[in-house]
């Protein structure tokens, strides 16, 4: 038996263990004070282990994140998964919908516990990413490699339908004739703009400098409508008034730009503030400068839960709609058969029938004319 050799290698300490890790965060961001506030969960994360090389999505002001990144790859899984009456998203069969969905969750995961609300996100989002998926390749040179020709073809000819082309137009005529528009923020939410002024700033913007950000046009910096405007000017009138020296002192009193511009523009409405809309918890809670008690913010978090489950319920109920558009295009698209084989039987028998008058009178004639010899 060969001798046993001795490791020359010399002994090494092991390293301490590394310390626990803080259960992960995931923020659920609303309009109200309450529902701004962190919620912790677990980092038990859509059953997956710590390992999972997918994006893990928080949410924060009914905006899922990382938000550029979600966009990026829900526009990716149309490219992988096309339907052929996919022009429009309303067309778009639920089971077609549901595989985006599924697609969808390969590049991230989330805890359980918002399973519900990120699905209604995604629907929101991803109805509004088709709407500019479907435009560009409706506007495209060529086909692009992800559109076979089958599809190309289907949807160029809806495209080129007269019904199509007027209501497109009209479509048009409608945007031009109608408001002008209310912001310069585009597609990025206010909590977006607000987090890249953070960064521009180092601090947080106050409402007044978001406002004036997204309500002023970048190539003249005058403001997008004559009601932006009268809000700029109240609000400096209003700070100024604000910040008039108490009786027997020279000295202006400090005050708040966002107490100011919350007091300008009439206060918080059923969660939401103009020009800011329902993200004013990006900044603090809303019972700051609404003047509620944390009752009153209770009551604001419930009002907040019973508006995102009549979300989800619409979301249901859309799907279900879906379901019945389906069973009613398959009924008809039946119904339609049956009829088409109805009358290619009533055909068939008139052509038998024909065909046996023809016979029967060759006959007749044939027997006619043996008697006859």
């Amino acid at each position: 038996m060969a001798p046993m050799i001795q490791s020359q290698i010399p002994s090494v300490q092991p390293s301490p263990p590394p310390p626990a890790q803080a259960p992960q965060q995931f923020e659920i961001g609303s309009a109200s004070a309450s529902v701004a506030e962190s919620i912790n969960v677990e980092a038990n994360i859509d059953g997956a282990s710590r390992f999972d090389p997918r994006d893990v999505i928080t949410i924060e002001n009914r905006e899922l994140l990382p938000h550029e990144k979600c966009l990026r790859m829900i526009s990716k899984t149309f490219e992988q998964r096309l339907h052929k009456d996919g022009y429009t998203w309303k067309n778009i069969p639920q089971n077609t919908k549901d595989l985006y969905f599924e697609d969808f969750q390969k590049y991230f995961r989330w805890d359980q516990k918002i399973s519900g609300i990120v699905k209604i996100l995604w629907e929101k989002q991803a109805a509004i990413r088709y709407k500019s998926f479907i435009w560009a390749i409706k506007n495209a040179k060529q086909k692009p490699a992800y559109v076979s020709d089958d599809i190309w073809k289907a949807w160029n000819d809806e495209f080129n339908k007269p019904e199509y082309i007027a209501r497109a137009r009209q479509n048009k005529l409608n945007r031009q004739t109608g408001e002008p528009a209310t912001h310069t923020g585009g597609s990025i939410t206010h909590s977006s703009h607000a987090k890249r002024m953070e960064q521009s700033l180092g601090k947080k913007p106050t409402y007044y400098e978001l406002f004036i950000r997204n309500h002023t046009k970048r190539s003249d910096g005058l403001f997008v409508n004559e009601k932006a405007k009268a809000v700029n000017d109240d609000f400096i009138q209003l700070r100024e008034e604000m910040s008039q020296p108490e009786e027997g002192s020279s000295e202006p009193q400090p005050v708040d730009d966002n107490e100011v511009f919350v007091k300008n523009v009439g206060g918080v409405k059923k969660s939401r503030l103009y020009g800011i809309g329902s993200e004013i918890s990006t900044f603090c809670s809303i019972a700051s400068f609404s003047g509620t008690s944390p009752a009153t913010g209770h009551s604001h978090e419930l009002e907040d839960k019973l508006q995102l489950m009549q979300e989800e319920n619409n979301l249901l109920r859309d799907q279900f709609k879906d379901l019945q558009d389906q069973h009613q295009k398959i009924q008809e698209k039946n119904e339609k058969m049956q009829e088409e084989m109805r009358k290619q039987m009533q055909e068939m028998q008139r052509q038998m029938q024909e065909q046996m008058k023809s016979q029967l009178a060759v006959f007749l004639l044939v027997t006619m004319i043996s008697s006859y010899i």
